[in-house]
């Protein structure tokens, strides 16, 4: 009789640049057809996943493929309710102030993450994950780091599992690396301090990183840690942002190259270097786009899925880039743009009145969403620069394709990411006096507009140049490239599809 194959089951949510990592392995899966392939997600990811076996079929010229078996994760009882709680949530209303300014709504964040449901809702999706595993008896589970019932899940029925991140897990690392320096040396999550911290910052970075610790002891997180323990679940607590559970392979995207520097590196970490989602090439996917890029160098400015900006963010993003057009008559300014509803009238105004001239010779195009996948882009040889938001999946891409980058922060992680930019001399934190001075009103929260025109503009300028022949860019343009060479020559999503494979055959990596 032919032996069984052995099948992988991932966990994962849905969000767009999040899940990547996920696919991304899932397509080296696919091509090489040693293991059935199982996802419990929510239904966003379930067009993907076809796109995904069509390009394998068209790649391998085969008519069948072994395909993926969606599992649709708001099937758990809980869902509705969990949804609920969060369906008036405006993605334009998240952004906040780094450090001190910002600590008090980072703790809310942190809380949401930790206590990520209710109680009844989490043991819901633990027991709903819970009889999936032990239907389907997979070699391997694989989670991501935010479901932690899932994790839980797997720990308490002693399943073999990895957790498969789509960021650094410096977080879990940096308190491994001896003498406190968490405290002092590395910058506290969220603040965008530079690195190692000034002195003049330690205090504050002292406050803000006790600020997020301080949330693992809530009322909410024990009332809900009291249920999992009711429930049998194993007396851990919960984890973090990044959780970090040793003995557990973490396959991560990361390079200590790409990352602040740690000494005390466990063997459990599996860094495999950006693991991106396989795309098509630029003069497939939009051919049109690529004529047009062709016309000058481009600076693209892309600030992630999640973000929708207010007129006067958008007023002030156009601003720094009527900086560098006038000094730089030479470039073009590729701009994915979602506007926030509400103030779209008086946004698109701003845009008129600040380049209307810009967009209407066409030095700068606007697109609600770009048809290429940004790695196609990136990837062109036509973009001098990337502007995003910090988050990880578009650090990653612009670290891999060897292009400088500005960030232009806006919540959570991101800030840290601006810190990584500026370390490792391949770009500049775009925003950050902009987001230091801004103060909020954490009892009647409105999200602050965290970009200054000027700023911006100068950070563009920085990275670019001031003229063709700008020695700083040049060296900031030679660093990306060498980077971008190191990430390309690691193993991304065929190492992250080999760990995988590997776990399910018995290997063992460390």
């Amino acid at each position: 009789m032919p032996t069984q194959r052995p099948s992988v089951l991932f966990f994962t949510i849905s969000d767009f640049g999040y899940v990547n990592v996920v696919l991304a392995t899932i397509y080296e899966l696919l091509k090489r057809d040693e293991v059935d392939i199982h996802i419990a997600s929510f239904a966003p990811v379930k067009p993907r996943l076809e796109s995904l076996v069509q390009l394998v079929k068209d790649e391998t010229g085969k008519s069948s493929s072994p395909g993926v078996h969606f599992h649709n994760l708001a099937e758990f009882p809980g869902f509705a309710t969990w949804a609920a709680q969060s369906k008036d949530r405006k993605k334009a209303d998240v952004p906040h102030p780094p450090g001190r300014n910002g600590a008090g709504r980072v703790a809310i964040l942190t809380l949401k993450a930790l206590a990520i449901m209710e109680p009844e809702q989490y043991l819901s999706l633990f027991d709903w994950s819970a009889d999936l595993t032990r239907k389907l008896d997979p070699a391997l589970v694989v989670v991501d780091p935010i479901l932690l019932p899932c994790h839980d899940m797997a720990r308490t029925l002693k399943r073999k599992y990895a957790v498969l991140h789509p960021w650094s897990i410096a977080d879990g690392l940096i308190p491994r690396q001896g003498w406190w320096a968490e405290y002092w040396k590395y910058p506290a999550f969220s603040t965008g301090f530079p690195y190692p911290v000034p002195w003049s910052k330690i205090p504050e970075n002292i406050s803000c990183y006790l600020t997020s610790k301080k949330c693992q002891s809530h009322p909410k997180v024990q009332a809900l840690n009291q249920a999992r323990y009711a429930h049998g679940i194993k007396p851990d607590p919960l984890g973090s942002f990044t959780p970090f559970a040793v003995g557990v392979p973490q396959i991560t995207p990361s390079l200590q190259a790409v990352d602040l520097p740690m000494s005390n590196y466990p063997p459990n970490v599996l860094d495999c270097g950006p693991i991106l989602v396989a795309s098509p090439p630029i003069e497939t996917s939009d051919p049109e786009l690529l004529a047009w890029l062709k016309r000058a160098p481009t600076v693209l400015v892309a600030l992630g899925t999640h973000f929708e900006a207010y007129a006067e963010t958008v007023r002030e993003q156009a601003i720094g880039i009527r900086v560098l057009l006038e000094a730089r008559p030479d470039m073009q300014v590729l701009w994915k743009l979602k506007r926030e509803e509400t103030t779209e009238k008086s946004g698109k105004e701003n845009l008129d009145s600040i380049l209307g001239s810009a967009i209407q010779d066409g030095r700068v195009r606007i697109e609600s969403w770009l048809k290429a996948d940004p790695v196609a882009i990136l990837r062109s040889g036509h973009i001098a620069c990337s502007v995003h938001h910090g988050g990880a999946n578009s650090y990653f891409e612009a670290t891999w394709a060897g292009v400088p980058q500005i960030v232009l922060a806006m919540w959570y992680d991101t800030f840290d990411y601006a810190t990584r930019v500026e370390y490792l001399g391949i770009g500049a934190y775009g925003n950050r006096e902009k987001g230091r001075n801004c103060v909020v009103d954490n009892e009647n929260y409105v999200a602050p507009n965290l970009v200054d025109g000027a700023e911006f503009g100068a950070a563009l300028l920085r990275i670019v140049g001031k003229n063709k022949g700008d020695a700083g860019a040049a060296r900031i343009k030679k660093r990306a490239a060498e980077l971008g060479e190191v990430c390309r020559k690691s193993g991304g999503r065929v190492q992250s599809a080999d760990i995988v494979t590997g776990l399910c055959f018995g290997k063992a990596y460390y």
